[in-house]
């Protein structure tokens, strides 16, 4: 998606604009094309959206729970249909469409259908500041209005609804700009939505490129982003624009450490699968793995045992472990970083065998990458996987640290305590400890990167307050009771602040005591002259 630099973006896409279409990467056949929005069409979008919002937010939180729970039910009767079509227009497996896409998506509706109402409870307290002791507080929260999801291709289901879901649920309308390479699943979510009790208007999809989201981030009042940093950077301005939030989740160049005592095997396997899931095109990936010098070649021993047995093919064959990538322009950026890190010095210790096609890279490793390299310093979104030797912990940290983009990372080792340690220092805003990717899809796991990987959060508590405005709602019970600190000044009233201060911030006890009767004064008997 690439956003136009003006304020008014172009009503028509442009010659180099892709279209919204559902295309098979492994055979290139294209099953179906959808109409492209322009900035009129997003624009009354919104506003359909916006006329249907305060109805929609005016249902209890546990009306709108019961919409969720029945969105959970039509997935699941769809969830083969569904995976199918993950499958068809992203390259994955089926069966890691079913697990990943549709198996999170289940699991983030279910919990946030129980969550959302509980964190919609106002609760009163009283202050704690001594001045509002008559206080009672509540912090109320409440929708924006319409909120924009502009989503990727890479998950399409659940990385979308892990914003849209608890959004609805807290009472917003929500309009979708899914990625025009996956404008499919997107449909089929609309549907189950629909047919779960959440209205035509209060869910919407609007399909295109860069157009298309730029002309919903000029219209909603909330943005949630999922992509490139480059893009999330001019969604940020645009937003910034108009004064306007939005939650960026953007690349990751996530690092992974392995430690000398760590179970070896157990890492292995692991970081294969983190990073050649979904054809290596997962933020969350490790990108960069350092291993401590002891274990080095042992563990790329095993490493590399573990990737020569994937098995590289279309993602409708179930017997494929690792399907092409989602189009041509993608395997182009992963062969130009693997060809600069071989101009470089860099050699391939494995490079797996895959079938022809212009979507296929072989799932590659490489040692010896030079730091300054491109598959060192940019995010690395495919099967491509540098593996250094790194003489201890400290060095593997100072290099994990070495980057602008923090979004998640992974410690191996046997020892957790340690393991707590070093996650302590990484720069990074998840880290796991031998495991891989999975912190992404915990529902009730705050979600976010670091640096330039991204604003706030997704998923838990967290992911909830991205999704309301928060209201400080005070209440004075006593009405008729003057406020000490109103007009009538003079020096009684002055001396009389004077010892409320010594009795609520002083530390000897016989000044506040002494100070006792001017408070009393103060609060029980302002002198009222105005």
């Amino acid at each position: 998606m690439s956003l136009p630099q003006t304020s008014a973006p172009s009503a028509q896409p442009t010659t180099s604009e892709r279209l919204p279409e559902s295309r098979d990467p492994a055979t290139g056949e294209v099953w179906r094309r959808y109409p492209v929005a322009d900035a009129v069409a997003v624009r009354g979008t919104v506003a359909r959206a916006r006329a249907a919002q305060p109805a929609w937010a005016a249902l209890s939180p546990s009306a709108r729970a019961d919409c969720i729970r029945r969105f959970v039910k039509e997935l699941l009767a769809r969830r083969d249909e569904a995976a199918g079509i993950v499958a068809r227009e992203n390259g994955k497996p089926v069966g890691e469409a079913l697990g990943v896409d549709v198996g999170v998506t289940l699991a983030l509706a279910d919990h946030f259908a129980v969550a959302a109402p509980r964190f919609l409870r106002a609760r009163w307290r009283r202050s704690r500041m001594l001045a509002a002791w008559r206080k009672r507080v509540a912090l109320v929260k409440e929708p924006f209005g319409v909120v924009g999801v502009i989503s990727p291709w890479n998950y399409p289901m659940f990385l979308p609804l892990s914003s849209a879901i608890p959004a609805l649920l807290c009472g917003n309308a929500v309009v979708n700009k899914p990625s025009e390479w996956t404008p499919g699943i997107a449909e089929l979510v609309k549907e189950c939505l629909h047919a779960a009790g959440v209205p035509a208007d209060v869910y919407q999809v609007v399909h295109g490129a860069g157009a298309a989201g730029a002309a919903l981030c000029e219209e909603a009042d909330k943005i949630f982003f999922t992509g490139s940093e480059a893009t999330g950077r001019k969604v940020a301005v645009a937003c910034a624009r108009r004064l306007i939030p939005c939650a960026l989740e953007l690349g990751g160049s996530d690092p992974a450490i392995v430690l000398a005592d760590a179970d070896l095997r157990h890492a292995a396997s692991g970081i294969a699968w983190g990073r050649f899931t979904n054809a290596g095109q997962t933020c969350v990936a490790a990108k960069r793995v350092f291993v401590e010098e002891p274990v080095y070649d042992e563990f790329l021993a095993l490493l590399t045992q573990a990737v020569r047995q994937l098995r590289v093919g279309p993602g409708t064959d179930d017997a494929t472990d690792v399907g092409p990538m989602i189009r041509p322009e993608q395997r182009a950026l992963i062969a130009a970083q693997h060809a600069d890190a071989l101009a470089r010095g860099a050699r391939e210790a494995l490079r797996v065998e895959t079938p022809a096609g212009d979507c296929y890279f072989p799932p590659t490793i490489l040692t010896d990458v030079p730091p300054d390299s491109r598959a060192m310093t940019e995010e690395t979104f495919g099967p491509l996987l540098p593996v250094t030797k790194v003489r201890d912990a400290e060095e593997a940290i100072a290099r994990a640290n070495d980057t602008t983009q923090g979004l998640s990372a992974s410690v191996w080792t046997a020892d957790v305590t340690r393991g707590i340690a070093i996650a302590q220092r990484l720069q990074a805003g998840s880290v796991l400890i031998n495991d891989a990717c999975t912190a992404a899809g915990v529902s009730d796991v705050p979600h976010g990167g670091f640096k330039a990987s991204g604003l706030g959060k997704v998923h838990g508590e967290l992911g909830l307050q991205e999704c309301v405005r928060t209201k400080a709602v005070t209440v004075d019970w006593f009405q008729a009771w003057r406020q000490p600190w109103w007009f009538g000044y003079g020096p009684e009233h002055r001396e009389n602040v004077g010892d409320f201060l010594v009795a609520a911030h002083g530390t000897a006890l016989g000044a506040k005591l002494r100070a006792l009767p001017g408070v009393l004064r103060l609060v029980f008997s302002p002198k009222r002259k105005i």
